[in-house]
């Protein structure tokens, strides 16, 4: 699905979760946070991120408004109709309001690696699930997270700007390396461009509504298997 559109833009709307901030005294909290990536050819994406959320510190029991900005690179990879991914990119920790004793705390850059998945629940709507990691070693911080909510997709243009560029099936693999030209709008492709059927009952991932249908068994146009009579 996600993994197959290059072009495509993603917006994702979350409810977050992140362990304790170390290096500002401060305990874990929930939040929000939004996301903006762009899908790239071969299954990758470019993605920037905003997460806000108000941690509190136990010693004087005060909260504080903790900003977190970064940008990741993102390797997707399809599963039936949605995705898995990894995730790894940089980010910066900005507190507002937040003192370590009477010091203000300081904003730091830390790394983060991720890995989340994303279901379908419409044609351009996917849940999205994430476990992740931020680190700093030369702080001794290291943290985990996790995030849920919403993916949306905005599918790219279907006119290619090159005749290098055009896509006829709009499979994401160009006509020049594509070789399985004509692809049911929807099923995913391989590297080559040709339609997978991982549960091998001869309809393709992504128009398939039963993956995981065992070998052998008879199925319907949608991939499901046929109910026989009593």
């Amino acid at each position: 699905m996600l993994a197959q559109r290059a072009g495509a833009v993603e917006f994702s709307a979350l409810g977050t979760w992140h362990g304790k901030t170390s290096t500002m005294n401060a305990l874990s909290a929930f939040g929000v946070g939004t996301r903006l990536g762009l899908l790239l050819p071969g299954h990758a994406e470019i993605e920037g991120e905003i997460d806000y959320s108000n941690p509190r510190q136990p010693v004087s029991n005060q909260t504080f408004q903790l900003l977190h900005v970064a940008a990741s690179v993102l390797y997707n990879i399809p599963v039936g109709p949605g995705s898995l991914y990894l995730r790894g990119g940089y980010g910066k920790l900005l507190p507002s309001n937040c003192f370590y004793g009477t010091t203000p705390c300081s904003a730091h850059g830390a790394m983060t690696g991720a890995a989340g998945f994303r279901l379908p629940i419409g044609d351009l709507i996917s849940l999205r699930f994430e476990g992740m990691i931020r680190s700093r070693s030369a702080y001794n911080y290291t943290s985990p997270g996790a995030s849920f909510g919403l993916s949306f997709l905005r599918r790219p243009a279907k006119v290619a700007s090159t005749v290098a560029d055009a896509d006829s099936d709009q499979d994401g693999v160009p006509d020049r390396r594509d070789r399985c030209a004509a692809t049911p709008a929807g099923a995913l492709v391989d590297l080559r461009g040709c339609p997978t059927d991982t549960d091998g009952d001869g309809v393709f991932d992504g128009l398939d509504r039963c993956p995981g249908t065992p070998r052998g068994t008879p199925v319907d146009a949608v991939g499901c298997p046929v109910k026989k009579p009593d």
